[in-house]
């Protein structure tokens, strides 16, 4: 191969490279405002995220913070309601208790007025039975 075909490839190549060089440049640097456009969008929609979740646990919370409450006044309710069940209850007992009392108290006055009948009558029937033996010797 002569010279000058030697020197016009190197000529060819050395302007291929520098086209190459030039065209490689201009795609990174194509490729870096894409990169950064993208990281940009992403940053934006990465905030957008954040703050739709923010939102959401903010008001999600605000629910339960509002379901807790109304449990909670439900239940101070059904509390006071049972207090009052629960005196009921310990004012039928004490009447009950009274009651059993009294009855208890009547039944023991009963028993002793049959018990002093008894006596007496049992008094009465050893006198009878004295008598009678007094006229009829045993033998």
């Amino acid at each position: 191969m002569d010279r000058e075909t030697a020197e016009e490839i190197k000529r060819h190549v050395t302007e291929g490279l520098r086209e190459l060089r030039t065209e490689m440049e201009q795609f990174g640097t194509g490729l870096r405002t894409e990169m950064e456009e993208f990281r940009t969008e992403l940053r934006t929609e990465i905030q957008g995220v954040r703050t739709a979740l923010r939102t959401g646990i903010q008001e999600g919370l605000g629910g339960l913070r509002t379901e807790i409450q109304e449990v909670r006044r439900h239940s101070d309710v059904v509390a006071e309601s049972l207090r009052g069940e629960i005196r009921l209850v310990a004012e039928g007992v004490a009447g009950l208790d009274q009651k059993f009392t009294m009855e208890f108290v009547k039944v023991r006055e009963e028993i002793g007025e049959v018990k002093t009948l008894l006596q007496v009558s049992y008094g009465d029937l050893g006198r009878r039975v004295q008598a009678l033996e007094g006229r009829h010797p045993s033998g």
